[in-house]
């Protein structure tokens, strides 16, 4: 019993280190596609879940970085969004020349290649 507790959670342990991997992948991939300056060093927090987000919500986040986020291109590039119970998040520091912005990005939870759904400035 103990024995398949630990295979258990040894499984549990090593899966959510290859979500945290894949989603920084993911958001690495985005940056270098969105960012108007591709010179720029990234880390990473750990990736959490979010509650329900509806689409105004996730709209209103797009806007915002369209309008006034100077980090990111005018054409940013978001996957497909549809009503989700949850999303991924992920905050990311980006470090360009000596400046430092931090980013709350949100995934799809299945971490779909073109995932990133909105960004939100911290």
């Amino acid at each position: 019993m103990k024995k398949t507790l630990l295979i258990i959670l040894s499984v549990m342990l090593f899966a959510s280190c290859g979500e945290q991997h894949k989603a920084e992948g993911i958001v690495k991939q985005f940056l270098n596609e969105n960012l108007v300056n591709s010179e720029y060093k990234a880390q990473y927090g750990k990736l959490g879940h979010t509650q329900k987000i509806d689409d105004l919500k996730l709209r209103s986040m797009r806007q915002a970085t369209q309008q006034s986020d100077k980090l990111f291109k005018k054409s940013v590039q978001y996957g497909t969004y549809q009503e989700l119970s949850q999303l991924l998040f992920i905050r990311t520091t980006i470090i360009q020349d000596k400046d430092t912005f931090i980013r709350t990005i949100y995934l799809h939870p299945e971490l779909h290649d073109d995932g990133v759904l909105a960004i939100k400035e911290n």
